[in-house]
Order: structure tokens, then C-alpha cells, then sequence
């Protein structure tokens, strides 16, 4: 029988797989319990998982089989994660309060954090072997299904399964969107920027060093940063709906706090203040380049101000771009086929588990389930399940003979 979506999704999401972290500290939620309810997913319809556990068993990864698979024919990995942001609940969908981690389904939606990103793509994976197994069809690839964790987090889980050896011939990301293939993603550089004061009473201003008023000057130059980051444009196209046709560089600041060490008053003069950046590469551009820029702009406005800081990067990620044209080309056309119509190619404005297959020199090329304005990341997360339908038949489609 084919795999029920809903119930299985459901199941998913279900689970609060969050990771995070607390200062420079990573904090993983319920990872096993996300690992082994996608482990019974598949056995209990008929497909092979091989458990691997992962930096000292904290991230459990799957590798999921046919049970016979077709031999002497090239590998496709299809890439998914069951780690998820953190969700503070309750949200309002259609005027009814709902638990981010209680699973609805109103209007072919079904909502829950990781119902889009990226719990749909695990479903809409094993449902694509499901169908292949049960349909008994000659294939021109052997399919495989990675699901692993980490991936919001720096990508730790894949980083470290190649690491271990690990490959394929081809790679599709399915932690992407549904209404393009997608050919590259951006690379992603974030941290934090750390302005040291002395602090004091508030009465007295003259006698202290305002951390936090030295943090807006240097934030106030770093906007014309922002600007030069903004005129960086990709050879790539952008996912329909961008401001910009081509992909673009991206630079903002998040995060505008006191660290832990100072106390929150309105009559105390904070000695040292944090803000927190997220940087955006071009697919194609330089990490190593693009991270000595930012860091030589904010040394020059830390100096033009007189203020002493310190930047932290706390992860960095290098972008990727599809070098297989042919591989590209199948993909689309098995997509457009799926769909019933063309299916055309774009470069994610996100980072995602690309980059370390491309550095491996594996063929990448990301295409999932997680359509524009459903939310990810963000309060009501959804996914439309025609979506993660529409995935399983894009897998037959590509991989049969």
C-alpha cells in the first residue's frame, strides 16, 4: 500500500527535534526519538535502514534502501533532516490557538513546525521508495535516502558522514523548494559582534563607556556595509518572486542584546554590548574573501568611532552551484513531467547541505517540498500535501528506467 503522508508526517512533527544554541553552547532536542520514528516509517513499509550514529551518538543518522536494490547502476542520495528551529507556541491558524508541535490539517495544509523544513521531505522521500517498490519497475539509478541532523545548526550530521567516507554519485537536496530546480544556494557566514564599555551609573555617563551606544554607531556605519554586500550579483537567477533577478548578497543584523554578564537596568551604563549578523554569499563567491571584508570594514568603523570590539564567527558555510548540466537537465525534465508542466531552474537565497557534497565533488542539485510563503521558520509553518504527492512522483519519474 502507499505510504500515508498525513500519518506519517503527522508522526513527525509530532516530535520537538529542536536545536539551538544557548550563548556559544548547542543545545539538541529529542533527536533519537525523531531518528527512530522515521526508522519505523520506513521498516514498517517494507525498506532497509541502516543506522549510523554520528558525533558520539548525538546525531543518529538513517540511510534507507530499497530492500533489493538495482545493482551496477549510479547513486542518488536524497538529503533530508529532521532537526528543526525552536517554536514558541500557541499560533492562530484560521482564529483557533494550535501547539506548534500538535499537528492540524485545514485546506490541504498541514501545519506543525518542520511540516515544511524539512519533516515533508523525509515523508515525501520514503513514500517515492514505497511507490518504487510496491510499482516492481527497472531503474536507471539506485536511490537512497539520507536523513540526518544538524542541519539548521552548520550542517554537522552531513559534514561528518562524509568525513566517515561516505558517497554517491549524484545528490538531491530535498530540504528546498517545489516550484524550481534548484542549481546552487547561497553560502552563509553568521556570528556575533561583541562592543566592550566600562560600565557605570547612568547619572553619571561621564565617569563610563556606553557599550551600548557605541554598538549603534557601529551598526549605523555598518548599514552602508549592507549596501556593498546588496550590489553583489550572481551569474544565478533568484526563486521567482525575488526583488532581485539574480541572486544577491545579503548582510543583516538579528540580534541586538546584553550579554549574559550584564545586568538589564535602565539606571546602569551596560559595559559591554552584542549584536548578531547573518551574512549571504553568492553561490559561486569566495568564503575565506567574503569573510576577510566584513571583518576588515568593521575594524575600520571600530576604529573611526574609537570603540574596542571583538567579532566572532560563529559558523560559516561556502555556497554551491550544479556543475552537471546533464544531471540538471534529467531532473527538470523528470519534474516537469511530474507536474504536468515545465518546471524551470533557479538558486536558493538559503544555505543548505549542498556545499558539502560539492566540495566532494558530488553532483548536486536541490528540488523538495517546501513551497514559497509556507512559513518556515517562522510562526504557522505549513506544508501543502500535493506538494509532498507531487515529490513522489517526480522520484518515480527520475529514477525508472
Amino acid at each position: 500500500m502507499p505510504l500515508d503522508i498525513v500519518q506519517a508526517l503527522s508522526e513527525l512533527v509530532k516530535i520537538p527535534s529542536e536545536v539551538y544554541y544557548v550563548e556559544n553552547k548547542l543545545v539538541r532536542k529529542h533527536y533519537r526519538e525523531a531518528a527512530d520514528a522515521v526508522a519505523r516509517i520506513a521498516e514498517s513499509n517494507g525498506l532497509k535502514v541502516e543506522r549510523i550514529d554520528l558525533e558520539g551518538g548525538e546525531i543518529p543518522t538513517l540511510i534507507i534502501t530499497l530492500p533489493n536494490p538495482p545493482k551496477s547502476k549510479p547513486s542518488v542520495a536524497f538529503v533530508s533532516h529532521y532537526d528543526v528551529v525552536p517554536a514558541k507556541g500557541p499560533w492562530k491558524i484560521d482564529g483557533e490557538e494550535i501547539d506548534p508541535y500538535t499537528p492540524i490539517v485545514r485546506d490541504g495544509k498541514l501545519y506543525g513546525r518542520g511540516a515544511a523544513d524539512d519533516k515533508s521531505g523525509i515523508v515525501a522521500s520514503i513514500a517515492g521508495l514505497v511507490d518504487l517498490k510496491e510499482s516492481g519497475a527497472e531503474l536507471a539509478y539506485n536511490p537512497v535516502v539520507i536523513v540526518t541532523g544538524d542541519e539548521e545548526v552548520g550542517g554537522t550530521g552531513i559534514r561528518r558522514l562524509l568525513e566517515s567516507g561516505a558517497r554517491w554519485d549524484h545528490v538531491v537536496i530535498v530540504d528546498s523548494g517545489s516550484e524550481y530546480v534548484s542549481v546552487g544556494a547561497s553560502g552563509v557566514v553568521e556570528g556575533w559582534i561583541k562592543v566592550k564599555g566600562r560600565s557605570g551609573h547612568a547619572g553619571y555617563p561621564h565617569t563610563a563607556s556606553n557599550a551600548a551606544e557605541n554598538l549603534v554607531r557601529v551598526l549605523g556605519d555598518l548599514m552602508e556595509f549592507k549596501a556593498v554586500r546588496g550590489s553583489k550579483i550572481s551569474r544565478f537567477p533568484s526563486p521567482p518572486g525575488s526583488p532581485v533577478p539574480y541572486v544577491w548578497g545579503r548582510f543583516t543584523i538579528n540580534i541586538v542584546k546584553l550579554p549574559p554578564s550584564e545586568p538589564e537596568k535602565h539606571n546602569r551604563i551596560p559595559g559591554e554590548a552584542w549584536a548578531g549578523f547573518d551574512m549571504r554569499l553568492l553561490p559561486e563567491e569566495d568564503l575565506e574573501e567574503a569573510i576577510r571584508g566584513l571583518l576588515s570594514t568593521i575594524s575600520s568603523i571600530a576604529m573611526k568611532h574609537g570603540v574596542t570590539l571583538e567579532t566572532t564567527i560563529l559558523g560559516k558555510q561556502k555556497g554551491w552551484y550544479s556543475k552537471n548540466q546533464a544531471f540538471v537537465q534529467k531532473v527538470v525534465t523528470a519534474a516537469s513531467k511530474a507536474r504536468g508542466g515545465n518546471i524551470g531552474i533557479a538558486a536558493e537565497l538559503g544555505g543548505n547541505d549542498g556545499s558539502f557534497f560539492d566540495e566532494y565533488g558530488m553532483d548536486v542539485i536541490a528540488f523538495g517540498t517546501i513551497r514559497e510563503g509556507t512559513n518556515i521558520h517562522s510562526e504557522g509553518e505549513f506544508v501543502y500535501l500535493e506538494d509532498i504527492e507531487f515529490f513522489r512522483k517526480f522520484m518515480v519519474e527520475f529514477l525508472k528506467a
